[in-house]
Order: C-alpha cells, then structure tokens, then sequence
C-alpha cells in the first residue's frame, strides 16, 4: 500500500482527519495513507473507474476504533471539482438511509455514513453494528468536515 509522506524533521503531514481523541470516543490507531488516481485499484479494486471517471485526484484513508471495540475507516475522496464529489454522492445507494445535516448532502446508514463537501466526497464505515454507531459516525464525520473547512 502507498503511505503518505512525512518529513525527517518529525513534523507530520497536514491531514483533513481528525487526530487520536479529538472526537469523544474514537481513537486513529494507523497512519493515513494516500493514493493517486492511476493506484487507487489497489485499495477500491473493482470500483476506482467509477472514481477515475468523476475526476478523482487522490484519495486519503484512516482506520478508527470507536471505544476500543468498533473499528471503522475514513475515507476522503479528493476530487478535481465539486461536480465530481456530487457525481459520486449522486450515484451512491440511499437505501435504508437517513440524510443528515453534514456537508452539502449526506445519508447515514446503520454502519456507514457520506457526505459531500465542495470538491470532497467522505465516505465512513463501521466494520461492526452497534446502537450508538450512527451517532458516533456523524460525529466523526462533523470533526472531518471541520478539518476540511480549515484546508
């Protein structure tokens, strides 16, 4: 897997994520990791065309667990325009989904949650279901799009 960059000089790259505690309740166990257009198969083998297509520059990914006991990933998909973040959101399955007041659009599901922000489309995924999933993804969630007004 291609890892983001950081420097010799111990400084950590600029991230849109929210770092280990800045959200009640949810840890960053790993570092992000980024990838471009041309290798993005090799994380969303089987869909990255569909992104490609739309126009996405780069995609950036953490792993979280949520009170050490769910574990879920925050994707952000770096797109070349808005249109290409409203593309994705647009094309994605809102069933069994509630929309919610994040970004310029967002559906929350029973362990999942995306949104739309400007060029960015977010994508959260729990890996295990709980009561208090949702809550917690849309909080997750709100500290991402504060990270990514601060871009």
């Amino acid at each position: 897997m291609a890892l983001a960059c950081s420097s010799k000089s111990g400084s950590k790259p600029a991230t849109p994520f929210p770092e280990a505690n800045d959200v009640p309740g949810w840890s960053r166990p790993g570092e992000m990791r980024t990838f471009q257009a041309d290798n993005l198969w090799e994380y969303i083998d089987g869909d990255a065309d569909r992104y490609v297509q739309a126009g996405v520059e780069k995609t950036l990914t953490v792993d979280y667990r949520y009170q050490d006991r769910i574990e879920a990933t925050a994707d952000i998909y770096i797109m070349k325009a808005a249109d290409g973040a409203r593309k994705i959101f647009e094309s994605e399955s809102s069933v069994d989904s509630q929309p919610i007041q994040l970004g310029e659009a967002a559906r929350l599901f029973q362990s999942s949650l995306v949104f739309r922000k400007e060029r960015y489309f977010v994508r959260l995924t729990a890996f295990q279901e709980a009561p208090e999933v949702g809550k917690a993804l849309a909080d997750l969630g709100r500290a991402i799009e504060r990270k990514l007004g601060q871009r």
